[in-house]
């Protein structure tokens, strides 16, 4: 990742890839458009999420496409949030992209889906997901060879960072970058099921913004034996495994030694989504 340039953007070279982790969305015919969030409760079947309704990503892409295809119909769009709100994994803009490819599916001449960047920078990436080398500000996308074979443990602590403020440390600090492997040097070693060196240059950043994330990662390190890495600005953090029964061994030691987490998951790298992507169901 490079420093601010002239239009206030950081540009990145990073590797980008969906795992079967997903929020299930329902679209209904309504007489308005009304968005309705809640989340998962370990005890409970959910509960309801004070959502922004108008600063929501699901509202903001229903508004985009329905500016070029005003036909587009009033819905009533339910989402059970499995993805951790500020954890850094792109939950916001995966809900987004399963609206746009909704839109699409009904209007598939009414917009180009490419051009979606302006709701976020990796909206374009999750469109279709897989594996891709994201440049530019992370919307330049360059398709990879599917990944498999991987599975992933996110473990996300009871934190919700705010990827503007992770930003804004990350110029305050100004980190000097490590030696750090190419993505097509990345992805060699992963479709080769090797476990890559992995640096996410905003992790100081990330750090100085909530400093109890550091301590978080070496407790995860400690308890695991695993090296365990930040997602995107944060706050939760994943490590690899190739074996799925190692991969459940490694949750359930977490579990057993009570770190303080809002959510726990196991999931599977995938490859990229079909126009009707998995975590979809559409009703009229």
């Amino acid at each position: 990742m490079g420093p601010r340039d002239g239009r206030g953007y950081h540009p990145v070279s990073t590797l980008m890839q969906t795992i079967a982790l997903a929020d299930p969305i329902s679209v209904t015919a309504a007489w308005e458009y009304h968005l309705e969030m809640s989340m998962p409760q370990r005890d409970l079947a959910s509960v309801s999420l004070s959502v922004s309704v108008e600063d929501n990503l699901v509202t903001k892409a229903y508004r985009w496409a329905k500016r070029r295809v005003p036909e587009i119909p009033a819905i009533h769009v339910r989402v059970i949030k499995r993805i951790p709100q500020g954890a850094g994994l792109g939950g916001g803009s995966a809900d987004a992209a399963a609206i746009l490819r909704w839109a699409h599916r009904l209007f598939p001449q009414g917009f180009n889906l490419r051009e979606t960047s302006s709701l976020g920078m990796d909206v374009p990436f999750l469109i279709d997901g897989g594996s891709a080398k994201a440049t530019g500000y992370g919307q330049e996308l360059t398709p990879l060879d599917p990944l498999l074979g991987w599975h992933v443990i996110v473990a996300s602590p009871p934190i919700a960072l705010s990827t503007a403020q992770v930003y804004q440390a990350f110029d305050e600090i100004n980190p000097s970058a490590l030696p750090a492997a190419s993505v097509e040097e990345v992805a060699r070693d992963l479709s080769r099921g090797q476990l890559p060196f992995l640096f996410n240059a905003l992790e100081p950043a990330a750090w100085r913004v909530e400093p109890s994330l550091q301590a978080f990662k070496a407790e995860l390190t400690r308890e695991t034996g695993k090296p365990w890495f930040l997602t995107g600005s944060g706050a939760a953090y994943f490590t690899l495994v190739r074996d799925p029964q190692e991969a459940r061994a490694v949750k359930r030691r977490i579990w057993e030694q009570h770190l303080p987490l809002s959510r726990l998951e196991v999931a599977k790298f995938v490859g990229p989504t079909s126009p009707l992507g998995p975590q979809e169901f559409y009703r009229t």
